[in-house]
């Protein structure tokens, strides 16, 4: 699916007058993920909002609404001739390989929303498109404060040595055979199969927390007519230095999600309550206790943005690149393989 359309009415030219200190940005697609993206671009003094794109005309005219800074584009490709520095796209998931390549073949920098394309092979060519450029990935569980605390705690080795991780994730969409269905298993053409379109930073995840990846076993079933559109998920995966993994992931209301860690010397979870967010630990015959998570000064999108941000200016390996985006399409490619097959299906180490 291509964008098409000629552009909207321009406020001014692509090559203004504009502070040359200033990152100019473009964003492709302002619906859900992508508004968001455009208002934190938006709301900084050091980035110049060149321009937003959509397919869509009343989302442009939301744009309006909202004071967003920049020309209106119907077509990607008018975006990208005006000179960017870098673009955050957020559009299907079907196009975000083309639009990935299309900016890299201008030198321009990439955000890019998961998953980063429907198959390895698109992933990998656009990881070796945007080498030397910096990219980001939004893998949002990689950029939650309470994780990259519990991260951080691991690699101290707080509580031993790390055994198992684990993640129970509900998408309580329902099923296909109730008439329902998340919108992935209902159009997988567009948005790839519900693990990929939003089991993949839960996949990669597992990887970040519980280390490289080498192989994954998996049961999957579907009440649809297409075996490989699966709607309930069961995973074990195996990790280097002898860590185990697992994973449910079902489009039905279950158990509360959760993710979590058993080290030798304590189990641990990310928790809430009424004193904000904190790493709730668990030993046996002891009480729990609650470490509270340390505050970022940025979160949500403008964490995402400011990242991307310096990475560019300072060279700063951000919280998630297209190289990660790329591991977590092979794991989730890896259990989908096994699902299918009944196979233990070996993954490449990294």
């Amino acid at each position: 699916m291509l964008f098409c359309g000629p552009a909207a009415t321009p406020s001014h030219t692509c090559r203004g007058e504009t502070n040359m200190d200033k990152l100019r940005f473009g964003v492709i697609g302002v619906g859900g993920r992508g508004i968001c993206n455009a208002q934190a671009v938006n709301a900084r003094d050091d980035v110049e909002l060149v321009g937003v794109c959509d397919i869509r005309q009343e989302r442009l005219d939301l744009c309006d609404a909202q004071g967003l800074a920049g020309r209106r584009f119907l077509d990607y490709r008018d975006l990208l001739e005006c000179d960017l520095d870098a673009v955050c796209i957020n559009t299907d998931n079907d196009v975000h390989c083309e639009q990935t390549l299309a900016a890299a073949e201008r030198g321009i920098h990439v955000y890019c929303e998961k998953p980063i394309a429907l198959t390895v092979e698109d992933a990998e060519s656009m990881v070796e498109a945007t080498r030397g450029l910096a990219t980001v990935v939004n893998l949002s569980m990689r950029a939650e404060p309470s994780y990259r605390y519990l991260r951080q705690l691991l690699d101290e080795r707080r509580w031993g040595r790390l055994l198992a991780v684990g993640a129970l994730h509900p998408k309580v969409s329902g099923l296909l055979c109730q008439g329902k269905g998340h919108k992935a298993t209902r159009d997988p053409a567009t948005w790839g199969p519900i693990l990929m379109h939003d089991g993949v930073h839960i996949c990669e995840w597992l990887r970040w927390m519980g280390g490289p990846m080498t192989a994954a076993y998996a049961r999957t079933l579907t009440t649809g007519d297409d075996p490989a559109n699966e709607e309930l998920i069961s995973a074990v995966t195996t990790h280097e230095d002898d860590v185990m993994g697992s994973l449910s992931y079902h489009t039905m209301p279950f158990l509360p999600g959760g993710r979590y860690v058993i080290c030798e010397e304590a189990s641990v979870w990310a928790a809430r309550d009424e004193n904000g967010p904190h790493l709730h630990v668990a030993r046996a015959g002891e009480e729990p206790e609650n470490l509270p998570v340390p505050p970022e000064p940025l979160s949500g999108d403008a964490f995402y943005v400011d990242q991307f941000i310096r990475a560019i200016r300072e060279g700063l390996k951000p919280y998630a690149t297209m190289a990660d985006g790329l591991a977590g399409q092979r794991i989730v490619d890896a259990i989908r393989c096994s699902g299918l097959t009944g196979q233990v299906v070996a993954l490449q180490s990294g």
